[in-house]
């Protein structure tokens, strides 16, 4: 069975709760204590989400964390890659090279399947979450 990272769990959570206080910075600190994340992995995190476009931060005594004007048209795929975890469902599919391509049944059923969980996982726009 597929399982959500860690990563893209705890970054729904932060989202979600910026989104709660659009119109204020949060401090990491305040984030990671009420949504009771871990301050170091979140902070890599936020990160991520400011080069996706998702959050901006602002430095200083108001400073923190907010979400980015726009922020609800990006969608779950857009969240994926902004973590780096788009990763393709088997390495055949991820550039990688498989000794049984050559005559192999099942990678166009695999294919079929990435296109396909690629598509509806654009469909899905972060404010829907």
């Amino acid at each position: 069975m597929i399982t959500i990272p860690k990563s893209v769990e705890y970054s729904i959570v932060f989202i979600s709760y910026l989104s709660k206080n659009q119109d204020k910075f949060i401090s990491l600190k305040e984030a990671s204590k009420k949504l009771h994340l871990p301050y170091s992995f979140l902070s890599k995190l936020a990160s991520n989400l400011i080069s996706g476009g998702i959050i901006e931060s602002q430095e200083g005594k108001s400073g923190g964390y907010k979400i980015k004007i726009g922020w609800h048209q990006k969608s779950f795929y857009d969240l994926l890659v902004a973590l780096g975890e788009n990763k393709a469902m088997v390495s055949c599919l991820g550039g990688k090279i498989c000794t049984h391509e050559k005559g192999c049944s099942i990678r166009n059923i695999w294919q079929k399947i990435e296109t396909s969980w690629q598509q509806e996982l654009k469909k899905i726009k972060l404010s829907q979450i």
